[in-house]
């Protein structure tokens, strides 16, 4: 009797110990990777994306976060990176802390969330030459056809993501004909285009429901910086 009790009780404790150990490897493997997208868009930077993302689906991570601040920068550079998040096999957030403009709207709308801070903004995608010039009707055509189908895609409002390139799109109540749209936080909340806000990455993970989630902080690699240089 006393034998049982004493085989029943150390299994028992065994079972107890097993369980917090799952839990602690459950919580220890939760990691989330964070891809910073700031400066100009260049050619250096989609190789670094694919790089990361590459990384975080064999580390099983559970989603890739984006930090973006940008005004732009080449197109090409940004359909590589588009078409990146697009293929991750991973959630993707877009968080825009401050802003995602022209190149970095494209991108942000290729993400499965996008979550903006307060006072940020997104779009003006309409593509331009160094000068700031207008380019012609084919390349405007290409983006509102990029930003359009990458909407599509994430069954977010098409006619908004055409609206921030082409200014001749108008929408009641949203946008004139003669305006570029460009979107507050508080607008894009409204007309559906980012799905959360949140002020800094810690509020993005509650969002995410991981908040004890390692944060993966990453950075291009010497190759990737000296492809950025030579770009810039």
């Amino acid at each position: 009797s006393s034998l049982i009790f004493y085989t029943m009780f150390y299994r028992c404790l065994f079972f107890l110990f097993f369980l917090c150990l799952l839990n602690s490897s459950s919580i220890e493997a939760q990691k989330v990777s964070v891809v910073p997208i700031e400066g100009i868009i260049d050619l250096g930077l989609g190789p670094f994306v694919r790089r990361i993302i590459s990384e975080a689906e064999k580390n099983n991570s559970q989603a890739v976060i984006f930090k973006i601040n940008t005004l732009g920068g080449r197109l090409d550079a940004a359909v590589q990176i588009k078409d990146a998040i697009l293929k991750c096999q991973l959630k993707t957030i877009a968080f825009i802390d401050k802003r995602a403009i022209s190149a970095g709207a494209l991108i942000s709308l290729a993400a499965d969330l996008i979550i903006m801070s307060q006072g940020a903004s997104i779009g003006a995608a309409t593509p331009v030459d160094l000068q700031g010039r207008k380019l012609s009707e084919k390349q405007i055509s290409y983006m509102r056809a990029e930003m359009r189908a990458t909407a599509e895609k994430n069954n977010r409002p098409i006619k908004i993501a055409e609206a921030m390139v082409d200014e001749n799109i108008d929408i009641k109540g949203v946008t004139s004909k003669g305006q570029l749209l460009t979107l507050t936080t508080n607008e894009a909340l409204k007309l559906k285009i980012a799905d959360y806000q949140a002020e800094n990455l810690q509020e993005v993970l509650k969002i995410l429901k991981l908040p004890e989630a390692t944060l993966i902080f990453t950075s291009p690699n010497w190759a990737e910086r000296i492809v950025r240089f030579l770009s810039h």
